[in-house]
């Protein structure tokens, strides 16, 4: 347990031991249940202990009695890569998949059925899980947000249908389309989109339909995938009752819009908290919790792009606190989530495993656990030996690896590398998990042979699913500096480790024996006329004025209003190109890349990304 952790934490997870060495053979055809959370911050487990206004009570006791892992991270710091490569047992970028809107050969944003060209097992069946599962005999279930594809594909090739779900539910909000009902009934596929009062909460809903799932295969060895749609936004609703019957929140270092959405994305994170809670208790009624695995992680760190005096952007109300960084960078905070493991009577309860593990390993256990061979091509291994206590330590034979737009990591042991243009930092992240510390200049032997396995591997991916210092993220300045000078403290954050005092964070990275990793944004030309103090000024405003009259007609705010014209909260593509038909199809296109979860509407979020 790293010492970000209170003692009050640690003595509430402390080690119950089991009464054998090795723990028990897993029962013939084990259930095994997938939680994907979306762009849940490392804080929004109330276990950590981080945040006391954190509410998960039950997701609290699955992890109290499994194993909690300290140090899980994501295959991504983005939703689509992040679940593809979970569907795939790969990192993504392996089979060019390396970002929100990649092409690998079958559609943007779409997880391709073969290997395209240029990667090792091109042409070959690109399986998922669930086609996996589905040939060891399990019944397979889908619930949430698909996001590897269209929702609902007028050939059924590349939904959850086409890639081995046998019953799903498929919306991330509430409208979607299913072949089951809520009393655990088949019915022929078709949209939904009107529900009882009770179901108008989009993350109720799919626990409702996980739970009709269990309950039609409770007599079936059965595989759940249940990528639960929060806190991602949009935020909850001010009309919910999980919103209503949320304490309002006084963090000092917010102003009010800001804890108001803080409370919007605790309010939801409950909700999810309690589709988890029933879904379990739906297991147990069934007598169903001994013989099921579950396994819980975020797809990647929350969003952060609130200013730190009174924008919002398209933050979600999660938080990341301890770790540094925010969902698209490969700091703790893009790419380390919340993660635990949970099966009765099979794993050893109150573990706390601080050794790293991925949500590629979730793949690489549950197809162990159907009875299957872990295929050679995956990136992650059986955590079971780990889990059930027989053995003490996670076995693998090569480093973690991230390749985004934002740059470029890997973690092996203790030990992460990081790099974006010509800045590279190195950290013990078992000691240092806020990374706070640059190592680089006191082991120069370990950084040189780390960035040499680094450039091994990105020189197998496919040239498009690699960084590329002079695309999308050549301007994208890391958090390595530190935070602004005039932020104020957050008294979550407790640095240094030693003598813990509230900290404006992130804080500057420091490099004994080196200089300070620190990279700096561009700097643009100045103007080097001759100009009178007069007309300097006088340039000034004019370049002042244009420069707001340009923030207007590109606010995001401005044209989400505008193209609104129905007040009803979302735009319709009719409404985004409006009377500008002869640009009807340049702006269809910005509206698909906007519409994430491909529901043909945009939220403001969705508009502003």
């Amino acid at each position: 347990m790293n010492r970000l952790f209170t003692a009050a934490v640690v003595t509430a997870l402390t080690l119950q031991l089991a009464p054998t060495g090795k723990g028990a053979e897993p029962a013939d055809k084990p259930n095994v249940i997938v939680i994907f959370s979306d762009d849940h911050g490392y804080t929004d487990l109330g276990l950590f202990g981080i945040d006391p206004n954190v509410d998960t009570p039950h997701m609290d006791a699955l992890a109290r009695g499994g194993a909690l892992m300290t140090a899980g991270y994501a295959s991504a710091p983005q939703c689509r890569p992040s679940r593809c490569g979970l569907m795939a047992g790969r990192i993504q970028n392996e089979f060019g998949f390396d970002q929100n809107h990649a092409n690998p050969g079958e559609g943007q944003g779409t997880l391709p059925r073969l290997y395209p060209a240029g990667t090792d097992m091109a042409g070959q069946p690109l399986l998922t899980i669930a086609d996996r599962m589905k040939k060891l005999g399990y019944v397979t279930g889908f619930s949430g947000k698909w996001h590897c594809g269209p929702n609902d594909d007028n050939h059924a090739k590349y939904d959850p249908r086409g890639r081995g779900f046998d019953e799903y539910w498929v919306a991330p909000m509430t409208t979607g389309s299913t072949n089951l009902d809520l009393a655990g009934n088949l019915v022929p596929h078709q949209k939904r989109s009107t529900w009882p009062k009770e179901f108008q909460n989009r993350v109720i809903l799919q626990g409702k339909f996980a739970e009709a799932f269990v309950t039609r295969n409770k007599s079936n060895p059965f595989f759940l995938y249940f990528p639960i749609f929060g806190p991602h936004v949009p935020m909850i609703a001010k009309t919910d009752p999980y919103y209503i019957d949320f304490p309002k929140q006084n963090y000092p270092h917010y102003n009010d819009q800001q804890d108001d959405v803080r409370r919007q994305g605790l309010a939801l994170l409950k909700a999810m908290d309690d589709a988890v809670g029933s879904l379990v208790q739906t297991l147990r009624k069934h007598g169903l919790d001994d013989n099921t695995l579950i396994l819980f992680a975020g797809d990647n760190g929350a969003p952060g792009k609130q200013t730190h005096n009174s924008g919002i952007g398209s933050w979600n109300g999660s938080n990341n606190v301890p770790m540094r960084g925010v969902k698209g960078w490969l700091h703790e905070g893009g790419i380390r989530v919340p993660m635990f493991a949970y099966w009765k009577g099979k794993i050893l309860p109150g573990q706390v495993i601080n050794e790293m593990v991925t949500t590629l390993d979730f793949t690489a256990t549950t197809v162990a656990l159907g009875g299957a061979e872990i295929p050679p091509e995956f990136d992650g291994v059986d955590l079971m030996p780990r889990l059930t206590g027989a053995v003490a330590g996670i076995s693998r034979t090569q480093p973690m690896y991230w390749d985004f737009y934002t740059g470029q990591a890997m973690r092996l042991g203790d030990w992460k590398l990081w790099r974006k243009d010509d800045t590279t930092v190195l950290f013990n992240i078992g000691d240092d998990p806020a990374e706070l510390t640059n190592l680089a200049y006191q082991q120069p032997e370990r950084t040189i042979e780390m960035g040499k396995k680094l450039d091994a591997w990105v020189a197998t991916l496919p040239a498009a699913a690699r960084y590329n210092p002079d695309k999308r993220g050549k301007n994208m300045i890391s958090s390595l500096g530190g935070a602004p000078a005039d932020v104020k403290p957050d008294p979550r954050y407790l640095i240094p480790y030693g003598n813990p005092v509230a900290t404006p964070y992130p804080a500057a990275v420091v490099s004994p024996g080196g200089p300070v990793a620190t990279p700096e944004p561009a700097k643009k030309a100045e103007d080097t006329r001759m100009l009178s103090g007069a007309e300097r000024k006088a340039l000034a405003s004019k370049r002042d004025a244009m420069s707001k009259a340009k923030e207007r007609r590109r606010d995001p705010t401005r044209i989400f209003e505008r193209s609104d014209r129905n007040k009803d909260g979302f735009v319709t593509l009719e409404e985004f190109v409006g009377n500008r038909k002869d640009k009807a199809d340049a702006l269809k296109n910005v509206f698909d890349k906007r519409d994430e979860n491909n529901d043909s509407r945009l939220t403001l979020d969705e508009l502003k990304r």
